[in-house]
């Protein structure tokens, strides 16, 4: 399968992004770590990008860590400083320029990300595309089948995507995939199922 958008092209490059976390309170867990990837003008996935955030200490539900799989100790040892980490995703962004950010269930990420990048504003666009929400819409309104559900893992199993959960990079370069597929979607029509 091609990454290429046939007869769509978008304005601008998106950058999906997603986040792992030691749980689901951005005042409480930390971010561990995150991943990002660029969807070009032409719908190539390109600059796959994977930090991890070092914390002082780290306040973690065990089951957050069962879902991600992480590590705190061999983390600990390969992770940057959050003034690192949010230094290389400014450095990142500029290599497209102020450009909206893409996620999946993206309120959680940033709800996460907000406190690692205070001038969040400032380095991407105040809009975002979700990938979740742009799924809900697209079952309503009868383009894609009723019978699919919203999570990540249910729509790349739906366009045949391959995919390995809870990881940020992979989360981040699946979300983006699906996105394409999103799209190719707008112009086919109303899904039948």
């Amino acid at each position: 399968m091609s990454d290429v958008i046939p007869s769509l092209a978008l304005r601008q490059p998106i950058i999906f992004l997603d986040v792992e976390t030691g749980g689901r309170d951005p005042a409480r867990h930390p971010l561990l770590t995150v991943g990002a990837v660029t969807l070009g003008l032409d719908g190539q996935i390109s600059r796959p990008i994977h930090l991890r955030v070092r914390h002082h200490e780290y306040c973690v539900e065990p089951g957050a860590l069962a879902v991600t799989g992480i590590d705190l100790l061999d983390h600990d040892r390969a992770a940057q400083p959050p003034e690192e980490v949010a230094a290389a995703l400014r450095e990142y962004a500029a290599g497209v320029g102020r450009v909206m950010l893409g996620g999946h269930n993206f309120g959680f990420d940033l709800g996460f990300l907000r406190p690692l990048l205070p001038d969040l504003r400032r380095v991407f666009r105040s809009s975002y595309v979700d990938t979740k929400l742009t799924a809900q819409f697209l079952i309503h309104a009868g383009v894609l089948p009723h019978g699919v559900g919203t999570p990540l893992a249910q729509l790349t199993e739906h366009f045949g995507i391959e995919y390995a959960a809870h990881d940020a990079l992979e989360d981040a370069t699946a979300t983006a995939k699906v996105y394409v597929e999103l799209l190719r979607l707008v112009g086919a029509g109303p899904a039948t199922g």
